[in-house]
Formats: structure tokens, C-alpha cells, sequence
């Protein structure tokens, strides 16, 4: 009698990227595109939506360091699995150089938090332009990303041809 494989725990040390790079990818999309809604629309809305930034920045970072550092942990595991360690490096590359656009929006916005209401202007242009440079890099690593789980199952189990590990 053949013995069906056993599935592998969802706590493997590979998985944890994907487990956790949801939240920045959502809170640091919707700041960018908050940041654009605040540049036109009506003054009566700013503050809010201003808040709405930082926090969502704040949120995103925080959480998006945390995907840096597990992600860096299944690159040592799948680097040697997949068939185009390329993409994983362009991913690893372009997800470094997104947080720290963020980081540096974020930082710019907390300088501005704590000094005097004379902020300059450019400043406010400097930060929407981080922002949307952000987001297009944000998109570009989640579109690596998916190359590498749906394309090279990077990450993911591959069951028997008869899936005999799920049947008890």
C-alpha cells in the first residue's frame, strides 16, 4: 500500500511573504490614491483626507517593512526552487525601491506634522509626486509577484496527479 504524501503545514517559512504583504499592498494603494483625490478636491475635505494619508502611509510602511523582511526569507527558500530567479530579483528590487518612496512620503509628511504651518508648497508636490511614483512601482512588484506564484509556483504546493493527500 503506497502511503499518499503528506501536505505541508501553511506555516512553512516561505509562506509567511504571502501572508503578510496584503496589508501594504492595500493601505499603501489606497494612500497614493487618497494623495490624489486631496489635490482636487475641495478645501472643505483636505483635512480629513490629509489624515486619511498619513495614517494609511503609516499603516502601509509598518506592515510593508514587515513583507520586506519575511519576503527576504522565502527568497532564500524559493530562489533555489523556481526556474527564473531573474524575477525574483527584479521583485526584490522594485519592492525595496517602492517602501522607500513610501518611507520617504511618509517621512516628508511627518516633518511637515511637527513644524510651523509655513510648509512650502513644493514640498506638498514633492510628496504627491513620491506618491504616484510609488504607486506604479507598487503595481509593478505585485504584477512580479504574481509572474512568480502563477507562473513559476513559487511558494505553492503542487499536489499529487491524483490528489490522493486529500482524501482521508
Amino acid at each position: 500500500m503506497l502511503l499518499a504524501p503528506e501536505i505541508p503545514s501553511i506555516w512553512r517559512e516561505e509562506v509567511w511573504h504571502a501572508l503578510s504583504v496584503h496589508l501594504p499592498i492595500a493601505t499603501l494603494f489606497l494612500a497614493s490614491l487618497t494623495a490624489m483625490v486631496y489635490g482636487v478636491c475641495s478645501s472643505t475635505h483636505r483635512l480629513f483626507l490629509g489624515k486619511l494619508v498619513m495614517v494609511l502611509l503609516a499603516i502601509g510602511v509598518i506592515s510593508g517593512w514587515a513583507a520586506i523582511y519575511t519576503g527576504e526569507i522565502a527568497y532564500s527558500v524559493e530562489v533555489r526552487k523556481i526556474c527564473d530567479p531573474k524575477v525574483l530579483q527584479e521583485h526584490s528590487w522594485w519592492a525595496y525601491a517602492t517602501l522607500f518612496a513610501y518611507s520617504g512620503a511618509l517621512g516628508l509628511i511627518m516633518v511637515k506634522l511637527f513644524s510651523p504651518s509655513t510648509f512650502p508648497k513644493f514640498i506638498k508636490v514633492v510628496v504627491l509626486i513620491l506618491l504616484t511614483a510609488a504607486l506604479g512601482g507598487l503595481i509593478y512588484t505585485g504584477h512580479l509577484g504574481a509572474s512568480l506564484v502563477y507562473q513559476q509556483g513559487a511558494g505553492t504546493y503542487k499536489p499529487s496527479a491524483d490528489c490522493a493527500e486529500f482524501v482521508k
